[in-house]
């Protein structure tokens, strides 16, 4: 095994070392948050709530087993070289950013099925499972078994998906359903990048129920608006997150509130603000639209 690193790790330079701790960071949490921002606003909310409860609910499973397991990292092994250690705390099977990847893009592939996306994310899976092994912070068996986890949590999904997501709760029952269960969730997952996914998992549920009893946002609209939406959305929840940040220094707890307002902003506060704007407004040429979903999945 020391070998293995050995081989992998020998030609390592400021460059490569550099390119890996990218890959590895864009495999984390504060990332996935940004991305279903994204999604939510311009391509589909209803997918993006789907996507963000599945997310977290695999990030919690990942958070127990290593728990069962705890088994050690290679980190401090003789022979191994381990950098960018601040991402990986706790113990090592499986490993969460393999899972996490292997959970997001393929869940993105049942609603947007283009080469291009596939491609895109069979690139993150590859390079970000690979960038664990060589910064020396994961076994290859975690990385393996984190990705086969991932794929087998998206096809249970699935077959919950459509049940679940159709039952017709009401408002205030959908309400409790979006505190309890991502706090039900922080009873295992309850590591700092845990109360960050599960604080805006429970404002961003909250929010979109909110939201689609209210407002009935419309997503879809021009590159133009898009792009507003976009540059306006996410520099104001990049802003409001750097500003508490500080909060969160003396106690991890306080990432769960300070991360439920950013979700609560998210679904519900930004959409608001986008129709005030009148960013939300389609225009005529529909071929326009920042991206053409698979609408046979359109639940």
């Amino acid at each position: 095994m020391i070998e293995f690193y050995q081989r992998i790790q020998s030609g390592h330079n400021p460059f490569l070392d550099f390119l890996f701790v990218l890959l590895s960071f864009l495999g984390s949490e504060p990332v996935y948050i940004f991305m279903l921002a994204f999604i939510f606003w311009n391509l589909d909310k209803r997918f993006g709530f789907r996507l963000a409860v599945l997310f977290l609910f695999s990030m919690a499973l990942n958070s127990w087993l290593k728990d069962v397991f705890k088994f050690q990292r290679p980190i401090g092994q003789e022979g191994i070289r381990s950098i960018y250690t601040s991402s990986a705390p706790g113990y090592s099977f499986p490993s969460g950013h393999s899972q996490g990847v292997a959970t997001f893009y393929p869940y993105l592939w049942r609603r947007y099925p283009q080469i291009a996306w596939k491609v895109f994310g069979i690139l993150m899976i590859l390079g970000i499972g690979f960038s664990r092994l060589y910064l020396g912070v994961h076994w290859p068996g975690d990385v393996l078994t984190g990705w086969v986890l991932g794929l087998f949590i998206v096809w249970c999904f699935d077959l919950l998906d459509r049940r679940l997501f159709k039952l017709p709760f009401s408002l205030p029952v959908k309400l409790v359903l979006s505190i309890l269960l991502p706090l039900l969730a922080l009873i295992v997952y309850h590591s700092k990048e845990g109360f960050q996914m599960g604080g805006f998992v429970l404002g961003f549920a909250s929010g979109y129920f909110l939201e689609d009893h209210f407002l009935d946002y419309q997503e879809r609209t021009s590159w133009r608006h898009s792009i507003y939406k976009t540059v306006t959305g996410l520099g104001i929840l990049l802003l409001y997150i750097l500003l508490l940040r500080p909060l969160t220094h003396d106690w991890v707890g306080f990432y769960l509130p300070v991360y439920a307002l950013a979700g609560l902003w998210t679904a519900f506060g930004a959409p608001y603000l986008f129709r005030r704007f009148g960013w939300e407004r389609k225009e005529t040429n529909t071929s326009n639209s920042i991206c053409k979903p698979n609408d046979k999945n359109t639940a």
